[in-house]
Parts: C-alpha cells; sequence; structure tokens
C-alpha cells in the first residue's frame, strides 16, 4: 500500500507500520527476526506497479484484521526493492504468496480474498487432527483421512501437520486394531497397507489419492491436477440434454475400473464437454465425443486419443499401449500454408520436424501468440533480421522461421514453451533445440547466430568477400 512508510530501530530491528495498516512492512534487514518472533507467517511478494498486487491489497487488511488477534501475521516485502528475499524465495511472479510456520518456509495454496485467506490460514493453524466417535462424510473439495486405532499415533499426526490442506484428518478411537482409511465423496474408501505410525507412507498414501479415483476436471481443480505431476485420463462424454452429474454417474463403473488399474501413475477424470468445450478443442484438439484422451503428465502438449467402444478393457488396453510407446500422439496443427517468398517461413505443428530440423541450414524459431504485445514488438525486428541474411546471400545457411503456438503443437521434445514470444536455435543437423534468450532486435539476434553458427568461419569469410564488393548494410 503506498504511503506505509517502515522505520527500522537498529537496536531492536522491529518493524514499525501506518497505524491505519494492519499489514507489516517487512525488510530484509527485520525479515528474519520477525519470522523468528511470529511462529505463522503469511508473506506477500509485490511489486508497486502491479495490478494484481494493487487488487490484492485491501484483501489482505481485511483478512490481516480478521485474524489480528489470532496470532497469524499479515506481511508484505517490496520484491523490486528487496531484490535478496526474492531471490532466496526464488520469486518469479506478483503477487507471490508464501507461508511460513516457525521460520519454515511451506507453499501457501489458498485464493486471494480476505474470505479464502482466512479460510486457508485457519485451517492452517488449528488442530490438525480431529478427534471424534463418529466421522462426518467426507465434503467435495477434499478427502477424509480416518486413523481408526485405540490411541492417536506420532506419524500420523505429523503426516497431517505437513499436509493439512490435502485432506481432513481424522483419529477415531476403538477399543482394538488399528487403520487407517481415505475416503472421497461418492467414492468407497481406499484402506492403507502400510504402518499407520510411519509418517513418509501416510504421506506418500494420501499423495496418490488426494483427488478422487474419477474426479470432475474444470476450472477448479485443472491446478490440483497439474501440481500432482502425474499423468492424465480425460473421459469427455457427450452431454445430450444430460447433467454433469447424471454422465458422471452412468460411466462411474465403467472408468473407475479404468481408474483402478492406473491408480498411482494417472488420474481419471470427467469434463462437462459442453461448458468446456472451447477449452477442450483448444487444449486437446478434439471435437466429437465420446473420446478418451491421456496425457502421460497433466498439461503435457502431447496428448493420445482414444475414441473407439467405450469399454474398460479396451480403455486399459488403450492406456498400455501408450505406456509401451505403441501409440503416436495427436498433435494439433494448422494447415500446411501455401508455398511464400516471405523472408520468414511459416511453421506449423506438422512441418517442424522437417523445416527445423534441418541437416543444412541452422534455424531460429520464433514461437508467437496472435495476441502477444511482446510478440507484436518483436516483428519488425525479426523481419529486419530475415532480410539482412537475404540481403547477404546467406539464406541457404540460415532460416528464420516463425510458429503460432497457440494453433500448434511440439513434436519435438525439446522445443517446449509456456510463454511467448520464445526463440529457439537449432544448428544444422541436430537434433535439439536452444532457448536464446538474449536481447530481442536485429542487431541482438544477428550478432548471436554470427556467433553460435554451424559454419562461423564459412559466414565470416563471405560477409568479408561481400564487403569487399560493395559496403554492407547496417542494421
Amino acid at each position: 500500500m503506498r504511503g506505509v512508510q517502515l522505520l527500522v530501530a537498529a537496536a531492536s530491528c522491529l518493524a514499525f507500520v501506518d497505524a491505519a495498516d494492519e499489514v507489516v512492512v517487512l525488510t530484509t534487514a527485520t525479515f528474519d527476526q520477525h519470522l523468528k518472533d511470529k511462529k505463522y507467517t503469511l508473506v506477500e511478494f509485490y511489486a508497486p506497479w502491479c495490478g494484481h498486487c494493487k487488487k490484492l491489497g485491501p484483501e489482505l487488511e481485511k483478512a490481516a484484521k480478521s485474524l489480528k488477534t489470532t496470532g497469524v501475521s499479515i506481511t508484505k516485502v517490496d520484491a523490486t526493492v528487496e531484490k535478496d528475499l526474492a531471490t532466496k524465495f526464488e520469486i518469479k511472479g506478483y503477487p507471490s504468496l508464501v507461508w511460513f510456520e516457525d521460520s519454515t518456509r511451506h507453499e501457501y495454496t489458498g485464493g486471494r480474498t480476505a474470505e479464502t485467506i482466512v479460510d486457508w490460514v485457519t485451517s492452517m493453524t488449528g488442530p490438525s487432527v480431529l478427534e471424534t466417535l463418529e466421522p462426518s462424510p467426507p465434503g467435495s473439495g477434499k478427502p477424509r483421512v480416518v486413523l481408526q486405532g485405540t490411541t492417536l499415533l506420532p506419524g500420523f499426526e505429523a503426516a497431517a501437520s505437513a499436509n493439512r490442506r490435502k485432506a481432513t484428518w481424522v483419529f477415531q478411537k476403538v477399543a482394538s486394531g488399528q487403520k487407517v482409511v481415505l475416503q472421497h465423496v461418492q467414492e468407497d474408501p481406499v484402506e492403507f497397507s502400510g504402518s499407520a505410525d510411519d509418517q513418509a507412507a501416510v504421506a506418500k498414501f494420501v499423495e496418490d489419492n488426494a483427488l478422487p479415483l474419477f474426479g470432475q476436471l474444470d476450472g477448479d481443480t485443472f491446478d490440483k491436477y497439474l501440481e500432482t505431476g502425474k499423468g492424465l485420463v480425460w473421459t469427455l462424454l457427450p452431454m445430450q440434454g444430460s447433467s454433469i452429474d447424471e454422465i458422471q454417474q452412468r460411466n462411474r463403473a465403467v472408468m473407475s475400473e479404468v481408474a483402478t488399474k492406473f491408480r498411482g501413475s494417472y488420474f481419471v477424470t470427467y469434463t462437462d464437454t459442453e461448458k468446456f468445450k472451447d477449452a477442450v478443442d483448444s487444449m486437446l484438439a478434439i471435437q466429437n465425443f465420446p473420446a478418451v484422451a491421456i496425457q502421460k503428465k497433466a498439461g503435457d502438449k502431447k496428448k493420445y486419443v482414444y475414441d473407439g467402444e467405450m469399454t474398460a478393457a479396451k480403455i486399459i488396453s488403450f492406456i498400455q499401449d501408450v505406456d509401451a510407446g505403441r501409440v503416436e500422439p495427436k498433435l494439433k496443427s494448422e494447415p500446411e500454408p501455401p508455398a511464400s517468398d516471405d523472408p520468414v517461413k511459416v511453421v506449423v505443428g506438422s512441418t517442424m520436424q522437417s523445416l527445423v530440423f534441418t541437416p543444412d541450414k541452422d534455424v531460429l524459431l520464433e514461437v508467437y501468440a496472435p495476441w502477444c504485445g511482446h510478440c507484436k514488438k518483436l516483428d519488425p525486428e525479426y523481419a529486419k533480421l530475415a532480410k539482412k541474411i537475404r540481403k547477404e546471400e546467406l539464406h541457404d545457411l540460415f532460416t528464420v522461421a516463425k510458429i503460432d503456438g497457440t494453433a500448434n503443437d511440439s513434436p519435438v521434445e525439446s522445443v517446449d514453451w509456456s510463454s511467448f514470444p520464445t526463440l529457439f536455435f537449432v544448428k544444422a543437423g541436430s537434433g535439439q533445440a536452444t532457448i536464446y534468450d538474449g536481447e530481442r532486435t536485429a542487431k541482438g539476434l544477428w550478432k548471436y547466430i554470427k556467433k553460435h553458427a554451424t559454419k562461423a568461419d564459412e559466414v565470416r569469410q563471405r560477409l568479408e568477400k561481400r564487403k569487399h564488393r560493395s559496403k554492407g548494410d547496417e542494421l
């Protein structure tokens, strides 16, 4: 919040804040001591110019006021000033919220409204395990993990404390015996086969089963599936006037059998194919249902599509073939463009392998998005580079190319992108691409490709000969 001043007392290193501000401002000088003084601290790393940070500011203030008497400290750090702190905690975007308990960093997985912040913090600071004679049914948000035994075991309690947000943890006292069961709403309980006092084993069991056996994939759960790092099976069914609940009930038996077979390596999901029709088309290039899409890792650009008979046996067999490498991935690709004399060549998914990985030419490839402002800014510089290469008669050694990263997938593992523009340099005869992270000007690009060219000596010799014939144009 602008106008807030932090006064640092050299003797005590305590942070003082504006009386109207409940969010404590921290600096490098006060950070460590504050974490030592406060058992629980939520830190916002922000940038003063960031619009999202400005929007979050009032929500943090409300949350801080609500939590004022709980012992939880809500704080903020200007990451553009306290750069050492931002580097230490690997802050890559703004705002970034980080949770500390006893000075130990933990991931913050809550929301960005006052209500969701308070809810998340409350769940992290209350008892990690609830004790009850009769556990309530699991809710729709997360599973319920119950230890049934004569006493609450330290290992189970430690696993619960470290994984509060993944499940509701319960101890149910019984006269004899000991077991741990996990249950999602609408699903049968899963029993843990290891020792309930083994913290690591219990935590791994919950991690493997943190999401439902057959769960809904939508805007609220997508990130949760991505975070698991496991494979994803999309069950895509025609709605035909039915609700998503009716669709999943009709297909639960078949897909639960599939999910049981691949428990621990794949999560099996279902999606509203009417509500998310455009998203499914954009991410998976699937318009016709029923279909099953397999991603070996959630979010992977490579997907394997099954559109045969919807039986458990055949879907299981297809996934096994995918794992064995017997199925080719389905890649999104625009139609191959007609031949053009444009110095910047257009590449699509189906032509990337042949046009970018060539035996005799180095290739500079820009992955762009049509809506990207940075890409539009790069366009004239990129075209200028391509014209320079043509003018210097080096087009037999270099290709300058571009691909729409929103409309095409990459068939090559080393060409992968998550932002725009991304620039890759591929040497002649190489099967690998190198990300270019230098100056995004024609001069900077020209300097880079001359230095890293496969035939750098020949490039220099040709340029020298041309220089003698006529003075080359300067970029």
